[in-house]
C-alpha cells in the first residue's frame, strides 16, 4: 500500500538527514501501534535498523552487532557492553554520515535501564563532531514521553526534532477505500469510525480482498482467528501497566457513553474522587481520552470521549462480548453488533461532520465545537467569531430516514436557549442529513437560509 498524506513528515526527516551532513542531530517519532513509524523512517532514510525486542541484554547486543556489521558492509569488532557499541556508532560517524534507528527504543527500560545514561554521556561528547542521525520509535506514548519530555531523565533536552505520527484524517483514509474498490460512501463512513485512520488496518482488508463492511468485522475482529480480535488489548496491556484492568473499566464506560465523572463512576464502581488521576493519566500520558466541554460557557460540565476509533469499538462491541466469544458464540455476538450498531454510528459519525462543516463555515472562527446545557440539551456543531458576533448552529443526524420539517422547526427552537450575544448576532445554519430531506424540510430550510448537507457531501 502507497504512502498516504504524510508530506509535512517526511519533509522532516529528509531536512535532518541533510543537517547530519554538518553535526547529528536526534529524531523522537512516537505514536500507536500500527499507525506507519517504522515505514515512514525506513522509506525515507533507510540506515542500520535496529528492533528493540525484550531479550536478555547480552543476546541483543550480540544480535545488534551482527546486523551493524551487515548494515556497514564492514568488519564490526566484538562488543563487550552497549557502551562499547554506542561510542563505536558516534566513533563511525566522525568520518561516515550514517543513520541510526532503534525501534520500540522504550523497550530499554526493561532489556537495559543504563542506554538512556549511556547514549546521554556519548551524545554530550560526541554530537557536535558526529556525523550521525539518531532516530528514536516508540510505540508506548506515555513511557516515551517520559523519556525525553522529563526532567530527570537522561535523554531529556537532547532531541532536535520529534514527529508525533497521528492516524490520518478522514479524507485520506476515504481516498485509501476508493483505492481499495470500496465506493459506499456508508461503507466508508462506517470503517472510519470502526478503525480510525490507522493504515495498516485497511491493508489487512485489502490483503483479505474484503469489501463489505459486515463481512470484515466478522473476518478481521470477531473471529476466532480474527488478526484484530484482540487488538486493543495488545495495543494498550504493556502501555497502561499492571493497573490496566481499572484504565479498562473507564475505557469502557466512556465507550458506552458514560462521558461525566459521575457516569464513569457509577458504571466502574472506582469512587469520583479516585477517578481524577486515572483520568488525567489517560489524557496527559497516553494520549487515549480528551475531556471536551461546550464551546459557549459551562466549563464545568465537561465530557470524556475516546480519541482512537478502534479502541473505542473494541471497548465498545469486542471486550464486552470476550465470555461469548471464546465460547465459539460469534453469530450471537455479531447479532448484537448489528442491532446496535445504528445507534452507535449515529454517534461516532459526529466528528466526521464536524469536520466537513468546519471546512465551510462563512467567517473564520474563533472557536468551533459543541454546545450542551445541564437539561440535556445539545447542538452538535457551534462555530463563532467572538469579534464580529457571527455563530453558526448546526444539527447531524445519522438516520435511515429522510429529515423531515419538524426536526428542522426543533432544531431551529433549540438554537433560541444559546444565550451568546442573543439579539446581536449574526446567524448562520447547517444540517447534515445522512439519507437527505422532505420537500417540508428543504421549504422551510430555504426560507430560514439553512445550508443542508448529505451522505454525498462527505467526498469534498
Amino acid at each position: 500500500m502507497k504512502f498516504y498524506n504524510r508530506e509535512t513528515e517526511k519533509e522532516t526527516i529528509r531536512n535532518l538527514s541533510k543537517l547530519t551532513e554538518k553535526h547529528a542531530h536526534m529524531l523522537v517519532v512516537m505514536g500507536r501501534r500500527r499507525v506507519g513509524k517504522t515505514r515512514l523512517i525506513k522509506d525515507i532514510v533507510g540506515g542500520n535498523y535496529f528492533f528493540v525486542d525484550k531479550k536478555s541484554s547480552s543476546l541483543l547486543l550480540k544480535e545488534f552487532s551482527d546486523s551493524l556489521g551487515t548494515s556497514l558492509g564492514t568488519f564490526v569488532p566484538e562488543f563487550a557492553n552497549w557502551d562499547d557499541f554506542i561510542r563505536y556508532l558516534f566513533e563511525y560517524s566522525r568520518q561516515q554520515r550514517i543513520v541510526v534507528i532503534f525501534d520500540e527504543f522504550q523497550n530499554f527500560k526493561y532489556v537495559e535501564p543504563s542506554m538512556f545514561s549511556i547514549i546521554q554521556k556519548h551524545w554530550d561528547a560526541f554530537s557536535s563532531s558526529s556525523k550521525i542521525l539518531l532516530v528514536f520509535i516508540g510505540s508506548y506514548v506515555g513511557l516515551m514521553k517520559k523519556i525525553f519530555t522529563e526532567e530527570k531523565e537522561p535523554l531529556y533536552g537532547r532531541i532536535t526534532a520529534r514527529i508525533d505520527l497521528k492516524p490520518l484524517k478522514y479524507t485520506f483514509t476515504r481516498e485509501i477505500c476508493l483505492d481499495l474498490g470500496i465506493n459506499d460512501e456508508e461503507i466508508i463512513a462506517n470503517l472510519y469510525v470502526t478503525f480510525g485512520g490507522i493504515p495498516r488496518y485497511y491493508q489487512l482488508i485489502e490483503e483479505y480482498g474484503l469489501s463489505d463492511y459486515e463481512k470484515i468485522l466478522e473476518t478481521l475482529v470477531f473471529n476466532e482467528n480474527g488478526v484484530l480480535r484482540d487488538e486493543a488489548r495488545q495495543i494498550l496491556v504493556g502501555e497502561l501497566g499492571r493497573n490496566y484492568s481499572i484504565y479498562f473499566s473507564i475505557l469502557e464506560a466512556i465507550s458506552f457513553g458514560k462521558c461525566t465523572l459521575k457516569e464513569i463512576s457509577d458504571f466502574t464502581g472506582v469512587e469520583m474522587k479516585s477517578l481524577g488521576k486515572y483520568l488525567n493519566e489517560l489524557i496527559r500520558d497516553f494520549d487515549l481520552v480528551e475531556r471536551r466541554v461546550p464551546v459557549i460557557g459551562g466549563e464545568k460540565m465537561g465530557r470524556y470521549v475516546l480519541k482512537d476509533y478502534m479502541i473505542k469499538f473494541w471497548f465498545r462491541f469486542v471486550y464486552p462480548n470476550i465470555s461469548f466469544l471464546e465460547m465459539g458464540r460469534n453469530e450471537l455476538v455479531m447479532h448484537r453488533v448489528k442491532e446496535e450498531l445504528p445507534n452507535y454510528m449515529g454517534k461516532a459519525v459526529e466528528d466526521i461532520v464536524r469536520d466537513m462543516m468546519a471546512r465551510r463555515l462563512p467567517f473564520e472562527p474563533t472557536s468551533i465545537g459543541s454546545w450542551w446545557n445541564r437539561k440535556g440539551e445539545e447542538i452538535d456543531f457551534v462555530s463563532l467569531n467572538d469579534r464580529t458576533g457571527e455563530i453558526v448552529f448546526g444539527e447531524i443526524k445519522w438516520k435511515e430516514r429522510s429529515v423531515g420539517r419538524e426536526i428542522i422547526e426543533k432544531f431551529l427552537e433549540k438554537k433560541e436557549r444559546v444565550e451568546w450575544k442573543k439579539g446581536d448576532r449574526i446567524e448562520y445554519f447547517m444540517f447534515f442529513s445522512k439519507n437527505g430531506f422532505t420537500e417540508g424540510a428543504r421549504g422551510i430550510m430555504k426560507e430560514k437560509g439553512i445550508n443542508g448537507f448529505e451522505l454525498k457531501d462527505l467526498a469534498v
